[in-house]
């Protein structure tokens, strides 16, 4: 048995309409009834977050932001990093000159220049909407993430630049191919649930993790038990080949796996 399951969100608890399933919340909260502890650790935003996991009805502790901040299940903050103000300033400058949709996480808000109407459905299950502002008035201060958003041919190029000019300094990493996120270095899904389990006296064996993405491979490689998701990209699943795999999001496959795994009751 699992002490503690982490399950990354997008593409992997939510089903392709972005919500979570009804068998999903049941097997989470037969899982927690049955003595694990449950945390969502995902690129969004906290705020976006927490009013998703409302909807399982059970305690569930949170890894957001790619790492750059944990919160309990109380939604309490217990730990933040930001990036530094000086290359907040940087990163702004270099993605000025790239044509991609720029996005930023700061304190409590999503920030953006330009409407992408898109990136609002993705995020109707929660009702967390960004602000529109002026980027060159932006303060500084507590800003925990950047991403960027664009075709992958778009965000290559941007990527390279951003890793020849501050890669030392940042954590730059795509999470699928459309997305490209930058946070402060040493800012990771792994990182911080490492740091964490530290703290409470968990073993890494004692953890199991489900993700689909590229900012889940640290998560992944970490813990005791990896799981990948069947429509993960073949890239991750090649650097996980010890990994177990589950049926895709669209199948809700998050919680068919931990039916068949975890809990003796095999149908809900």
């Amino acid at each position: 048995m699992a002490r503690l399951v982490v399950i990354d969100l997008d593409g992997t608890l939510l089903n392709s309409d972005h919500q979570v399933g009804d068998l999903t919340v049941r097997t989470l909260q037969a899982l927690y009834a049955s003595g694990a502890e449950l945390m969502i650790a995902t690129g969004r935003h906290f705020q976006d977050v927490y009013l998703i996991a409302q909807k399982i009805k059970v305690p569930v502790s949170f890894i957001t932001s790619n790492g750059a901040r944990i919160h309990d299940h109380h939604g309490r903050l217990l730990y933040e990093n930001h990036i530094p103000q000086e290359l907040v300033a940087r990163v702004l400058d270099i993605s000025a000159d790239y044509a991609v949709h720029r996005n930023i996480y700061q304190g409590d808000v999503w920030l953006v220049e330009e409407e992408n109407e898109p990136l609002l459905d993705i995020h109707k299950a929660s009702g967390f909407e960004y602000q529109r502002v002026d980027f060159s008035e932006l303060d500084p201060e507590h800003i925990d993430k950047f991403y960027f958003n664009a075709p992958h041919a778009k965000l290559v190029p941007l990527e390279r630049k951003l890793k020849d000019a501050l890669g030392d300094q940042l954590y730059i990493t795509f999470t699928t191919e459309i997305y490209l996120e930058v946070m402060n270095k040493g800012v990771s899904k792994g990182t911080a649930l490492a740091q964490l389990c530290a703290e409470r006296g968990i073993d890494a064996s004692e953890v199991m993790a489900f993700g689909d993405g590229f900012n889940d491979i640290d998560m992944l490689q970490w813990v005791g038990r990896p799981v990948v998701m069947a429509n993960a990209n073949e890239a991750l699943k090649e650097q996980l080949p010890y990994a177990d795999q589950a049926l895709s999001n669209a199948e809700e496959g998050v919680a068919l796996y931990l039916q068949q795994n975890l809990l003796e009751v095999k149908a809900l």
